[in-house]
């Protein structure tokens, strides 16, 4: 033996069969697999491997690709072979399962010819599974397709900020950053919370559309993400998330070869010089990896929860705004006030609330603005680095930024703190600002309602990608570049009844859908289940008059409510059907980590561990 007849009597001396769990079943597939929350595109394969590619390779070409192995004590070498002439241009043994290596290998030798590549594993022992993630040939010329950065700020109210007015100079670069974008001076979100709102902007689906309702919903197979449609056009895609409702929690890992989940940033952060935010962790994160892809067209999803609640800015930027020898207190007074029985984003009380717990409602809300501030100061410093270190790598005239936010903060305005319970406008008006000096080359301040529903069919116009996805937003490539504009539908925003409302909170709205409809003159809010929690049915606020949406004139204009009412129950009923295109929604697995961080974000109850 061996032998090549197919009747001839063979000896079997002996089989061996090794059972054991494995995530790999075939010889060789493709995952997304993840280390510590650093999730990638790979090829796994079962070793010793072969797997051999033949590509034109441009000129000046660059391979990159990363290698990692899925068991502890199970050592995998990797071997990459050019050929023809066989040489080897890379090895690496790795046996550490919990982080990926990266590499890249000058291919400027062969421009110009078709060449075939050899990824190779070899192990000592049978079987040891290697991982191959993302391999992508680049060059270092020109790129000729503009890279997109979206930043989102968690929580941020755009009337806290100098770029809209605010009294204090909170943003100063994004004041600056202004002067030379679009900004959208009346941007309204999709729904009061990051659970709702980024899915929604990330596909152009409202979330009542997604049927976005419990922790653990994802988007429906239906959906297209941004960064789907994007890798598809050839970008590499990369998500940094430091809230885990704009991950995999959602399905908003869809699309992206890089995802990064919040303790990957969350490892870059020190109690002693972040305190409670997180954006300076998160350019930790970004920049190595916008030195790796510069010569590539990148897509990069960033998301910063400073200054989400507790509020608990740097030193440096607390003593801007706030008074550092009332810190203590403050965060005592927070203490008390994170009632188990809340969910929202922090801290969900009453002036009531605040008394029934020895707390000043007054100064709590003051010293707690302050704080917020304070947090907004120190994100605007570190979306400055960013921009600056796209400079320093020569990427930022060809990238196209966005910066916006989810949703708001209320600091007393309706009566209540935090995020998620309502749809006024303390919740709902979002930030939103593009620049590019090429594809948006005139700056302006536009007063047209917009809604973040818009971004994906934006983004896609301005970087020439056609798409034939359902997208229920529209493009304001037109209405930034000055150009007739003309809204297809009205601007709505929702939230679904908590399904666990009278277990997690007091406050009544959330056990109530609600619904608004918003134009440049009128905001109605409808509520389908307001007689029981006592609130009104309809509420109607004069936009041109009241902008705080502080006085209901439903009863003083009748005719007004019975037209918005029926566009209301017009959209409820088209989203329905536009439900049904789409498919189930799916669920995620919370894992403790993800339902630990979103207890410190204050959505779940109980206490955190730090």
């Amino acid at each position: 033996m061996p032998t090549d007849s197919l009747t001839a009597l063979v000896a079997i001396d002996f089989i061996e069969l090794v059972p054991r769990k494995t995530h790999f079943p075939a010889a060789a597939g493709r995952l997304k697999i993840g280390k510590q929350e650093e999730y990638r595109n790979a090829l796994y394969v079962h070793s010793p491997s072969t797997i051999i590619y033949e590509v034109p390779v441009p000129k000046a070409g660059r391979l990159h690709f990363g290698v990692g192995v899925a068991e502890r004590q199970k050592a995998v070498t990797f071997r990459v072979v050019a050929h023809p002439g066989g040489r080897e241009i890379h090895l690496r043994t790795l046996d550490n399962p919990d982080q990926w290596e990266d590499a890249e290998v000058d291919l400027s030798a062969y421009s110009g010819q078709t060449l075939k590549l050899s990824f190779e594993t070899r192990a000592d022992s049978p079987g040891a599974v290697g991982l191959w993630a993302n391999p992508l040939i680049t060059t270092s010329g020109p790129n000729r397709q503009p890279n997109v950065l979206v930043y989102l700020v968690c929580s941020l109210r755009p009337d806290h900020t100098s770029l809209h007015g605010y009294h204090r100079d909170t943003t100063p670069f994004l004041k600056k950053l202004g002067a030379s974008s679009v900004v959208f001076d009346d941007c309204h979100a999709q729904a009061p919370w990051t659970k709702g709102s980024v899915p929604s902007l990330l596909t152009s689906l409202y979330p009542y559309t997604l049927g976005i309702v419990q922790d653990a919903d994802t988007i429906p197979k239906g959906a297209v993400t941004l960064a789907e449609r994007l890798r598809a056009a050839g970008y590499v895609t990369a998500s940094m998330v430091t809230n885990p409702f704009a991950g995999r929690v959602s399905g908003l890992d869809r699309g992206f070869d890089y995802v990064m989940e919040y303790p990957v940033i969350h490892r870059q952060r020190t109690e002693e010089a972040d305190r409670g935010t997180d954006s300076a962790a998160l350019n930790r994160v970004i920049f190595p990896w916008l030195e790796r892809r510069r010569h590539q067209p990148f897509f990069l999803y960033a998301h910063a929860t400073d200054p989400h609640a507790p509020y608990r800015p740097p030193a440096e930027f607390e003593a801007r705004f706030a008074n550092p020898a009332e810190t203590p207190q403050f965060n005592r007074d927070y203490a008390k006030l994170r009632d188990q029985r809340q969910y929202g984003g922090g801290a969900t009380v009453s002036r009531a609330n605040c008394t029934a717990k020895g707390v000043n409602p007054d100064l709590f809300i003051k010293r707690a603005i302050d704080r917020y501030d304070a947090e907004i100061a120190h994100n605007d410093r570190s979306i400055e680095r960013l921009v600056e270190k796209l400079r320093q790598l020569g990427l930022l005239e060809n990238t196209l930024i966005v910066v916006l936010s989810d949703h708001g903060e209320e600091f007393h305005e309706h009566g209540w703190t935090a995020h998620g319970h309502s749809l006024y406008r303390e919740l709902t008006q979002a930030l939103f600002l593009m620049w590019h000096p090429k594809l948006l080359p005139s700056p302006r301040r536009v007063a047209e309602p917009v809604q973040l529903l818009d971004l994906t069919p934006t983004v896609l116009d301005l970087v020439g990608i056609r798409s034939e996805e359902i997208f229920q937003g529209q493009s304001l490539a037109p209405l930034a570049r000055g150009l007739p504009f003309a809204r297809k539908a009205a601007v709505m925003a929702s939230r679904f009844a908590h399904p666990n409302a009278r277990a997690t909170g007091f406050v009544p709205e959330y056990r109530t859908g609600t619904f608004a409809r918003i134009d440049a003159e009128w905001k109605l809010i409808y509520r389908d289940q307001a007689e029981k929690v006592g609130l009104d049915r309809v509420e109607l606020f004069d936009r041109r008059a009241d902008r705080r949406e502080t006085k209901n004139v439903a009863a003083q204009h009748p005719e007004v409510v019975t037209r918005l009412m029926a566009d209301v129950s017009q959209w409820i009923e088209g989203q329905k059907q536009v439900r049904k295109l789409l498919g189930p929604g799916g669920r995620a697995t919370l894992d403790p980590q993800a339902l630990e961080r979103l207890r410190s974000l204050g959505y779940l109850g109980g206490k955190p561990t730090r």
